[in-house]
């Protein structure tokens, strides 16, 4: 009887331990290039590049891959970034074709995991979350979180 007991309250541990959200991806860092004048993955081009502040302009950037598609946002940090929120884009991603607009907005401002002020981030367990995944895909792949803003993906991408 006791095995039985153990048994059922590892299971019921164990589905407890099951995040509510399992639906949702969290993206992860994937790299930052600074004081570009062209975008590696053609995500920004023209005057986005070119409303750097002295000249220099950074881009962020986070993946996710799933089996339903490969997906990137590109946070580009210029001149048109307002206090706490920078263009951002959310592309959908396919070898040897062209990245695919999805969202385009302001999102807010991230500081990437390999800049130095994220070791100083952790000031609650909210803002710690979001240092570590800034973006994530929710609602069966319908919309990207960034912190407290949500955008819906157009019904027929993702």
């Amino acid at each position: 009887m006791r095995n039985k007991t153990i048994c059922l309250l590892a299971t019921v541990v164990s589905l407890l331990a099951v995040p509510a959200v399992a639906a949702d991806s969290s993206f992860t860092y994937k790299a930052s290039y600074r004081n570009v004048k062209q975008d590696p993955d053609k995500i920004w081009t023209g005057d986005a590049l070119a409303l750097g502040a002295s000249g220099t302009v950074t881009i962020h950037e986070y993946e996710l891959r799933t089996s339903r598609g490969d997906f990137l946002v590109s946070q580009i940090w210029n001149e048109d970034c307002s206090s706490g929120s920078c263009p951002t884009r959310l592309v959908r991603v396919a070898p040897h074709q062209p990245p695919v607009v999805l969202v385009d907005d302001m999102m807010h401002q991230i500081v990437p995991p390999d800049d130095p002020r994220f070791a100083g981030m952790a000031g609650n367990a909210a803002q710690a979350a979001f240092a570590q995944h800034p973006f994530v895909l929710a609602n069966d792949g319908k919309t990207l979180v960034n912190g407290d803003f949500t955008f819906p993906l157009p019904e027929a991408k993702p």
